[in-house]
């Protein structure tokens, strides 16, 4: 085999394996942080970490849906039920999984239904203008048992970048031989 051949398959296989690798990477739209997918009727825990500096200074925090619907408010060191929206009353809470101390600040939503959907900011205030920590776009999707078995095909088939590598590596070892 010429020097040129070995070489155009190593550039080949090199390029196959960064299309797929970068193919499922992409930006999120409106600023959105990540992407979380959850099922219907289930339960969902949405994550905010705040950095160090800020912890200390916080007065109050809020989870909001779409920038407009309050899910969870904290200030004066409790949880604001009168600010809470109606839609979320019951079902949003911060509870016991909260830890100023390390600035672990999740929201869990109880029995999601498909109106759940959209983007949740989590924004701290220190008296100043409050400061967007993160936002998350959550996804609900109807859960069902043709649905569970394409997932699970879904991330059995989710090698394929494994496969290539190794593909590479036998092209490798074929070609100095």
């Amino acid at each position: 085999m010429t020097q040129f051949w070995k070489g155009g398959l190593i550039v080949f296989f090199g390029l196959m394996l960064f299309v797929l690798m970068t193919s499922k990477a992409g930006t999120k739209p409106g600023g959105v942080s990540k992407t979380q997918d959850a099922g219907k009727g289930k339960d969902v825990t949405l994550d905010c970490q705040v950095e160090s500096d800020l912890i200390v200074f916080i007065k109050s925090v809020e989870w909001r849906f779409n920038d407009k619907v309050n899910v969870l408010v904290y200030k004066s060191k409790g949880f604001s039920h009168a600010d809470q929206d109606e839609k979320f009353r019951g079902r949003a809470y911060g509870g016991k999984s909260w830890n100023f101390n390390k600035g672990n600040l999740p929201l869990k939503i109880k029995v999601l239904q498909e109106s759940d959907a959209g983007i949740y900011s989590c924004s701290v205030s220190t008296g100043e203008d409050p400061k967007k920590i993160i936002s998350i776009k959550l996804n609900v999707e109807a859960v069902n048992k043709d649905q569970q078995a394409q997932d699970q095909t879904t991330k059995n088939q989710s090698s394929g970048p494994v496969i290539l590598i190794l593909c590479l590596l036998w092209v490798w070892q074929h070609l100095h031989y």
